[in-house]
């Protein structure tokens, strides 16, 4: 079995999170047409954004959702940050631990 690069295995954790309904779409997403290249599925997924602090050297994720109406905004942030957490420290390099990770809600559906 092979192993999800991380911005993939996140995208799935995310999604998995009760309350998700998915991943902010971006502006590419938005504008997406019938001559899509068979690369576009290889693309870091839109909602979620990793980098690295070149000042501390510290793993910074953020993720950008929709919630499902009903849930309560505080508890999916909550969630899915504890599940990109909880993700990091089992499947990846202990550098990962210390990860900053801001979740926001930008809609409901």
């Amino acid at each position: 079995m092979t192993q999800d690069p991380l911005d993939q295995a996140l995208a799935r954790i995310v999604r998995e999170v009760p309350g998700v309904a998915f991943l902010t779409p971006g502006f590419t997403d938005r504008l997406r047409t019938a001559f899509q290249g068979p690369q576009a599925g290889a693309r870091t997924p839109s909602g979620l954004r990793i980098s690295r602090s070149r000042a501390t050297g510290r793993w910074e994720i953020d993720v950008r959702v929709v919630t499902l109406s009903g849930s309560r905004a505080l508890d999916v942030t909550r969630a899915t940050r504890s599940a990109v957490l909880a993700h990091l420290l089992a499947h990846h390099s202990p550098g990962t631990a210390g990860a900053a990770v801001t979740v926001t809600v930008t809609g409901v559906v």
